[in-house]
């Protein structure tokens, strides 16, 4: 496994300087093989804009301490439960977090400033969008509890992803697939 530093850093600056992808539910489609840990991160990362569309209609603020608590005691939790160890796990999901509310506050940011043209319009994030969250993240442990997390396919680039975030995300991709 000591040789997938390499991929999972090619994976973290494909996301980050890629073009951007479009938006809406439909974005799934261009994931590619989404039965690998990057398809799956980049199906996960690409409802943000979605999730942005239904916060930025509310008014509501992209940091949700508490909702980001809890899902990461409930990784904790699961890791415990397939006899992982729960530090990557609970990583890996930080990172994906604070890729999520960079991708968030991007879209946010644009709408506001006029940048493009705000949504009217959202899936509801309770009934649609957080499950389809809690099933990515289902198919995210499964991998990692099966052994596969490798990131050896380079997803397409999520728009609004920082060099920065996407290399931390890439980081504890790696923390996935070291050994113990």
């Amino acid at each position: 496994m000591r040789g997938l530093r390499a991929p999972v850093l090619s994976l973290g600056l494909a996301l980050a300087l890629g073009g951007p992808m479009p938006g809406g539910m439909a974005r799934a489609e261009a994931a590619g093989d989404a039965a690998t840990l990057p398809g799956l991160v980049t199906e996960r990362l690409s409802l943000m804009v979605d999730v942005a569309a239904w916060k930025f209609l509310r008014g509501l603020p992209v940091e949700d301490l508490p909702r980001e608590a809890a899902v990461l005691e409930a990784m904790a939790t699961r890791a415990g439960e397939l006899g992982l160890a729960p530090a990557p796990l609970v990583a890996f999901s930080a990172a994906q977090i604070e890729a999520a509310k960079a991708i968030q506050s991007c879209w946010i940011d644009r709408w506001t400033g006029g940048a493009a043209p705000a949504p009217t319009d959202a899936p509801d994030l309770a009934a649609v969008i957080r499950p389809e969250i809690l099933r990515l993240d289902a198919a995210l442990v499964g991998l990692v509890a099966a052994g596969a997390a490798s990131a050896e396919m380079t997803p397409p680039a999520i728009d609004c992803l920082s060099p920065e975030v996407a290399v931390a995300l890439a980081e504890a991709v790696t923390g996935l697939a070291a050994p113990d």
